[in-house]
């Protein structure tokens, strides 16, 4: 029990923190707050466990192969991110591809038209409105004799 209360403690706080605190702040502030807990966490870590990476020394002799493993891994990121970047060549993998600038060609093509169409109705609404045109058979200038006060 004495380890399962201080627990659901933590639990139960960190709940709290998430649910209402953490939503009110901006994402700004999140990113400062992560990097200062990261850097406190890595320091507490290496003070703690400090004397335990001084006397670790099974991984001494894979230092001579790093330069190699990070050459070989760097080359193989570049393989495969060439390889996705430019394709392989084959139809298979070019036909949705195509089916889709088919698709988005259609799209363009029909919203310029719809472009064209309505601007030629705002136009041509423009001049209607600005024509010297009797409205409801009544003279350009003259009001309506049944419009009231409320109305205007």
């Amino acid at each position: 029990m004495e380890l399962f209360i201080p627990s659901l403690f933590a639990i139960v706080l960190a709940a709290i923190i998430v649910m209402y605190a953490l939503p009110r702040l901006s994402p700004v502030v999140l990113g400062v707050l992560a990097i200062v807990l990261l850097v406190l966490a890595a320091y507490h870590h290496y003070t703690f466990f400090g004397s335990e990476y001084q006397i670790s020394t099974w991984q001494l002799p894979l230092i001579q192969y790093a330069p190699y493993l990070l050459i070989g891994g760097l080359v193989i990121f570049m393989l495969f991110f060439i390889v996705n970047f430019i394709g392989t060549g084959s139809s298979e993998a070019a036909a949705p591809v195509a089916a889709m600038n088919e698709s988005v060609n259609k799209v363009a093509n029909t919203a310029a038209t719809n472009l064209t169409a309505a601007a030629n109705t705002v136009n041509n609404t423009l001049k209607n409105m600005t024509a010297n045109k009797p409205a409801n058979n009544r003279a350009a200038n003259k009001p309506a004799n049944n419009v009231r006060f409320s109305q205007i």
